[in-house]
């Protein structure tokens, strides 16, 4: 009986309070620390199984899809201490910043204070300790850049009407494996 009570409590549990959720946005299950930090552009993917600390601040664009299982921390412990060890009681919040159409692939980490700039593509596992130029590709750990999408291919799509694809989705595109 009390799995069953516990299980019905974890169901009932309210969605965390974000501070901000733009249209189109699907936010799934996640553990989500000072979740009135965290901001989501419009139409924003984000898969199942985050583990968010937001205190620091976490600011998310639009049109951004990313994985399940992603990590993403916005704060850092007091290592160079005089008083403790391994870190002491102060804390310094570093705000992450993903900007517009970036795709972040599954069981990615990002540290505290970075930024990824617009187009960026993350590839899985990757582990991000730095800021990512915009419409590079980085993977690996630490990620490092692997090559640049193409410029005028991206800005042509991205001038174009009805161009992110969870709203193709939504209107009805199917899936081509190829």
């Amino acid at each position: 009986m009390g799995k069953l009570n516990l299980i019905k409590q974890l169901i009932a549990k309210k969605r965390p309070k974000f501070k901000h959720v733009g249209g189109g946005s699907i936010i799934k299950t996640g553990v989500f620390f000072g979740a009135q930090r965290i901001s989501f552009g419009e139409n924003v993917y984000l898969g199942p199984d985050s583990y968010w600390y937001g205190h620091g601040k976490i600011t998310i664009g639009n049109n951004v899809i990313i994985g399940p299982r992603s990590t993403i921390w916005s704060v850092n412990h007091n290592y160079d201490s005089e008083v403790s060890l391994p870190y002491d009681e102060i804390d310094f919040h570093k705000e992450v910043i993903i900007h517009d159409h970036v795709w972040i692939g599954v069981n990615v980490n990002v540290s505290p204070g970075v930024t990824i700039g617009e187009g960026a593509i993350v590839a899985m596992g990757s582990v991000i300790t730095k800021d990512v130029e915009p419409l590079a590709i980085v993977g690996g750990n630490p990620a490092k850049v692997l090559k640049y999408r193409n410029k005028e291919k991206y800005e042509k799509i991205k001038n174009s009407k009805n161009f992110h694809y969870l709203e193709r989705k939504k209107n009805g595109i199917k899936k081509i494996v190829k």
